[in-house]
């Protein structure tokens, strides 16, 4: 089996559009035209000399250190909210002992231990 091979002459290319150039207008046209509405050309923008730059700069970096703390400020807030875990290792009859009261309570082993600790913590003045 031989594949059918394509070449430059079975593709149609389409020609290329000639440019167009503006013609200049007519005499007609340009003595009829009021004088006022001819515009002048549009003032090239100046560089700006180092003052200019650095007063620019130095406000972009006071509004980007207004956003990067203002952003700080709003991940303090939702961090408020984040719940911290701990790791406990119990020995095998504490554990016993807290499932029981949880079951017992109808309570989860968490809130118990979270109830137990707010005790302790209260009871000593922390």
């Amino acid at each position: 089996m031989s594949k059918a091979g394509l070449g430059l002459t079975d593709l149609s290319i389409a020609p290329r559009r000639p440019e167009r150039k503006p013609e200049p207008p007519s005499d007609a046209a340009t003595s009829a035209a009021p004088v006022s509405t001819k515009k002048a050309p549009a003032p090239m923008l100046s560089k700006p000399n180092e003052n200019q730059r650095r007063e620019t700069a130095e406000a972009r970096a006071i509004a980007q250190e207004d956003v990067r703390s203002s952003l700080k400020n709003l991940k303090r807030s939702k961090q408020r909210n984040v719940k911290f875990y701990i790791n406990i290792a119990l020995d095998y009859e504490l554990k016993a002992r807290l499932q029981r009261a949880a079951s017992e309570n109808d309570l989860k082993m968490t809130a118990v231990v979270k109830a137990a600790l707010e005790f302790y913590l209260s009871e000593n003045a922390y």
